[in-house]
């Protein structure tokens, strides 16, 4: 995913601060201050500076329309959702080309996976054909297709073969099992309707999109504050939604960043003898974006931005019953005080104390050196009792299908285990929060009923949870891979984020 970086300065020092969105805590590189990021999981509002000026952005609207003049330029923020996420998908299987049992062929494409990569059949005699019509000419070509027993077939392209008429297709089978697809969720539109304004989204940049904290005051300065008109909700939903999803019957995304991006703009009004328009120019790229639109443009920007935007907090990282420094990691959710032995999840603003423990697996005897100790969170179920309780991983991996195979062996088969006494071992941080984990565990459980039609009936059944606390397990290390202490399963210790 492209990185977005928030440019800001540190509340103590008052020296230069950047950081990743999304990151939960920082140390200030000219104060060594240790800094908790609030906001986290609220839609925080960010914008973008404009790198050029007026007179610059003139000169590009009128690249090709040298006899237009610039009437006038006038710079607006037009805010733009972005959304970032974990996708992890239950799909049916998708139809593709009945092959013809009378004719050979071979497979282009494909991988490891069924997902990554497009599959075309292709019959053999026609790819050998194809081969001596380029080598030798069309004549041998036939000749080929002729041994074959393959008609011979009129001139025409390599591509105008390829994409010959579709075979009948196969229909999904109701008792073939839902497959895994995961992806890693991108997305950005207008937060505004904005007709004739020519961008769809943030686009595709070769660097990191640099971001600062939204401050009103400054922009307004600048140029014109175009208003958010989509609630978050409706945002949410939409970004959430994408083509190609025919086949998901059912879908989670873990770890969501839903944020606000107001991004400078420079609408030019070009006049050429008795006619106007407008030309809009990207104030940091200096592209031209949409190089004709009609004037009522200025009227769908004209709505000033008003109501409060959230912005990212920063204060000293210190825990809330001791007042003791807590280590700043980054990406980490739950932040462990070394003073008073308790541990603490980040939402919004708030620090809140979770339950954990180290487990202690009888079958597991190394030296501290050799065990990786990664988080889980165990949920219990709303009604009370045994059954029903999920443990999911709360670590970053960054191949999400192993997040839900052990998910569902951890689920299926509780993890026997005694708490841990003694010193505390240092242990693995923590990616997903309680949200994260039920999100997870729901998804785990509808990919155990397996036909396509159960698990799409599984968004209408999905279980309740009650409370959650975090179980570090001790994982072996053997080579570059970490083994499950319950059924031996290798992870591969690199995939760890």
């Amino acid at each position: 995913m492209r990185q977005v970086v928030v440019s800001t300065e540190c509340p103590t020092c008052s020296g230069p601060l950047d950081f990743s969105e999304g990151a939960n805590a920082i140390r200030c590189p000219s104060c060594g201050s240790t800094l908790l990021v609030t906001g986290r999981k609220q839609v925080l509002s960010y914008w973008v500076p404009p790198r050029i000026k007026a007179d610059v952005a003139g000169a590009a609207a009128r690249t090709g329309r040298l006899q237009a003049r610039v009437a006038r330029a006038q710079l607006f923020f037009v805010p733009f959702y972005r959304l970032t996420g974990h996708d992890f998908q239950w799909q049916d299987i998708p139809p593709k080309p009945a092959p013809d049992p009378d004719v050979p062929s071979m497979l282009i494409g494909g991988g490891d996976r069924a997902s990554d990569r497009p599959e075309i059949d292709i019959p053999l005699g026609a790819v050998l054909g194809w081969g001596a019509d380029v080598l030798l000419g069309s004549r041998a070509g036939d000749v080929v297709r002729d041994i074959l027993g393959e008609p011979t077939t009129p001139q025409r392209s390599l591509e105008q073969a390829v994409l010959a008429a579709p075979r009948p297709a196969r229909e999904p089978s109701e008792d073939a099992p839902v497959q895994f697809l995961d992806r890693y969720v991108e997305k950005s539109f207008p937060a505004a309707d904005v007709p004739g304004l020519g961008v769809a989204s943030l686009g595709v940049r070769t660097q990191a999109l640099r971001v600062s904290l939204f401050q009103r005051e400054t922009l307004a300065g600048l140029g014109t504050i175009v208003s958010v008109q989509m609630d978050e909700a409706t945002a949410l939903a939409q970004g959430l939604t994408a083509r190609g999803f025919e086949h998901v019957v059912y879908r989670q995304v873990l770890g969501r960043i839903l944020s606000v991006i107001y991004f400078p703009l420079w609408v030019v009004e070009l006049a050429q003898d008795t006619e106007r328009w407008l030309t809009v120019v990207d104030a940091v790229a200096e592209t031209v974006v949409q190089p004709r639109a009609p004037l009522a443009l200025y009227d769908a920007l004209a709505g000033r931005a008003t109501g409060e935007s959230r912005t990212v907090g920063l204060r000293p990282l210190v825990c809330p019953n001791c007042g003791w420094t807590l280590p700043p990691e980054a990406d980490d959710v739950i932040f462990f005080c070394v003073s008073c032995s308790r541990a603490w999840q980040i939402h919004g603003a708030d620090l809140t104390e979770i339950p954990h423990e180290i487990a202690e697996v009888a079958t597991v005897s190394s030296r501290p050196t050799d065990l990786v100790y990664l988080p889980f969170w165990q949920l219990d179920p709303a009604a009370g009792g045994p059954e029903g309780r999920a443990c999911v991983p709360a670590f970053r991996c960054r191949r999400l299908k192993i997040l839900n195979d052990l998910a569902s062996r951890f689920t299926a088969k509780p993890p026997v285990y005694q708490p841990a006494t003694g010193e505390r071992p240092t242990v693995h941080s923590c990616f997903y929060d309680a949200e994260d984990a039920v999100l997870l565990a729901r998804f785990a459980a509808a990919g155990r009923r397996r036909s396509p039609g159960a698990v799409k009936a599984a968004a209408a059944d999905e279980p309740i949870f009650a409370g959650a606390r975090l179980t570090w397990f001790p994982f072996k290390r053997e080579g570059q891979s970490l083994l499950d202490p319950f059924s031996g399963l290798a992870l591969q210790e690199a995939l760890l984020g």
